[in-house]
């Protein structure tokens, strides 16, 4: 991160344009060895030539080509680092250069003494690094931690920390390479949103990234570059076309052909911070008014019963023209175990534009397959590639699913078992220890005389199989040999397991005299990942395992489509 000092434009350069190069090249000596008796000759290399480009107070500029295409080299020269071979470069104002997070950080000095030290690097006095203290801590979101040595830092709050400087100092132009994928999910939204709040401010912002969506989304300008020369000055859609234009026609290496993969074998199954629920993210383009969760009735209110429908109702404003929107909605379980996730990109529901005024969208849940329980739910409005939210309210709306104790299972999926037993059948696990069992993971508790002959997964031809798709008709084959010790007080469970150790769903059943039972899932509606399943025999009299294999049984499930979460609901947008 450097600055440079201010340059006057000179009189003949309109007044509000705040950057212009004129016939900018930059050449560099190379050196290489002709023979085995090292002789080196010398051959120049010309990293820019001949560019020129004016940028004006309160744009944002992208910068786009191929690595080696001389991005850097040309944001150097913008900000005084480097000096061109030829041509002229004019500044209006103070340039701060964005180029690695955290330079001159110190591992044995503390957070907040770090932000003196990169501060004074940046060229910031210690006046005015005292001024902003609180509000650069604020921003980096690292509480007490700032006390503590850099050593102790993870990348990600070191990435907080330095970001979090730079947004509190001053300047009149940002020139930013490479370094826009700052921490997680959460924090990356809110330096966005402090991007957005710059360019609003009239501070002009020139960005170099590969990521084209957002260049597509931030930027008023594109100037593509190739091999140093200038390609394309002007608008967004035309510099990023030319520029896949280029890669699909010139490639610097051609590998063999990817197999193609239909299937998505793993999602998100987490939050990505559950210390972020109840904070409004979002550059605020489109603004969401209210959230209304209503009833299978048509009510407002929070709380339904297990496997009731839900309709998740939102209003918004948008302020400006935006263009390629989705609307996504997700829920959580209060600890941080993600459960569903729908969006409309997800759902290729295609929102080409929003014009400025307000609007609605509705999600219908058919029903919610969640366990009794408190759960969070976030609302947001993104740009089209889910890279930086309009407004983003994360885990901000409580949802309460009422019924009977659920043991700690996180779905309510629909299922049948043989055979039948009405008078015993018990879907809740009230009565089973299950945290007796955290240290028996992938282990089994035998008791001499109780086997357990087979445990087989079975698809609707009744064929073995251990890969499913999800929503496909499952079964469960179990074969016991011996029942010795069981009796009428013993009960065979069956437990549904994240290979993470999430307890999805248990079922119990009065063991009786049967050796042979099936429990079948008409459809199996787990989202992509590794399950496990766990099977055991209870006696409740003794309140102890007589059996129990836990998590020994494997099983994938894949699909045809991307969704995050663990179970799939069927749902319905109006848009």
């Amino acid at each position: 991160m450097t600055i440079s000092p201010i340059k006057t434009l000179e009189n003949n350069t309109q007044i509000n344009k705040t950057v212009e190069l004129i016939s900018i090249s930059k050449k560099y000596p190379l050196s290489k060895t002709d023979n085995k008796d090292i002789n080196t000759s010398f051959e120049e290399f010309w990293a820019l030539r001949d560019v020129s480009l004016g940028i004006y107070q309160g744009q944002v500029l992208g910068i786009i080509g191929r690595n080696g295409a001389g991005k850097t080299t040309l944001l150097n020269i913008i900000v005084g680092v480097l000096s061109s071979t030829q041509g002229k470069v004019f500044v209006k104002g103070k340039v701060l250069g964005l180029f690695n997070l955290g330079v001159g950080f110190q591992d044995e000095l503390t957070g907040r003494e770090n932000i003196f030290l990169n501060g004074a690097i940046l060229g910031a006095t210690k006046k005015e690094l005292e001024d902003k203290l609180s509000s650069i801590i604020d921003f980096s979101e690292l509480g007490n931690f700032i006390d503590m040595p850099l050593g102790t830092y993870s990348q990600g709050m070191r990435l907080r920390l330095a970001f979090s400087v730079i947004a509190n100092l001053d300047f009149d132009i940002l020139v930013i390479d490479e370094v826009l994928t700052v921490g997680d999910a959460l924090f990356q939204n809110k330096c966005f949103q402090q991007l957005m709040d710059f360019r609003r401010a009239g501070k002009t912002l020139i960005i170099t990234t590969q990521d084209m969506a957002l260049i597509e989304r931030f930027c008023d300008k594109v100037a593509l570059l190739d091999h140093g020369c200038l390609l394309h000055y002007g608008d967004t859609p035309g510099g990023v076309n030319k520029y896949h234009a280029i890669l699909n026609t010139e490639k610097f290496f051609v590998g063999p052909a990817q197999k193609n993969i239909n299937l998505v074998e793993n999602t998100k199954k987490w939050a990505d911070d559950v210390s972020g629920w109840g904070k409004k993210l979002g550059t605020k383009e489109v603004v969401i008014d209210s959230v209304y969760l209503i009833n299978k009735f048509g009510v407002k209110t929070n709380q339904i019963r297990s496997r009731e429908p839900l309709t998740i109702k939102v209003h918004f404003t948008a302020r400006n023209n935006v263009k390629e929107p989705h609307f996504g909605v997700a829920i959580f379980r209060n600890d941080g175990v993600y459960c569903y996730g729908p969006n409309t990109l997800f759902d290729n529901k295609k929102i080409s534009e929003l014009g400025p005024g307000r609007g609605w969208f509705a999600l219908e849940y058919k029903e919610l397959l969640f366990a009794p329980g408190e759960y969070k739910i976030s609302v947001a409005i993104w740009d089209k590639n889910e890279r930086v939210a309009f407004d983003y309210h994360n885990g901000f709306y409580k949802l309460i699913i009422k019924g009977p104790n659920s043991a700690s299972e996180l779905l309510d999926m629909s299922f049948k078992f043989y055979p039948r037993n009405f008078v015993n059948f018990r879907r809740t696990n009230m009565d089973i220890a299950l945290d007796t069992l955290i240290e028996q993971w992938g282990k089994k508790i035998d008791t001499e005389g109780t086997i357990i002959e087979s445990v087989k997964l079975l698809n609707h031809l009744d064929e073995g199989k251990k890969v499913f798709k999800t929503n496909e008709p499952v079964k469960l084959a179990i074969n016991l040999i011996s029942l010795k010790h069981c009796g009428k007080n013993s009960y065979l469970w069956v437990g549904i397991y994240r290979d993470d150790g999430i307890y999805c769903q248990g079922i119990t059943q009065a063991l009786g005299r049967n050796k042979n039972f099936k429990v079948v899932f008409p459809k199996l509606p787990l989202l992509p990942g590794s399950y496990r399943i766990s099977l055991g025999i209870w006696d409740s009299l003794a309140s102890k395992f007589i059996i129990c294999h836990h998590a020994i049984y494997p099983f994938r499930m894949v699909f045809n489509r991307q969704d995050h979460g663990t179970v799939y609901l069927e749902h319905k947008w109006t848009l």
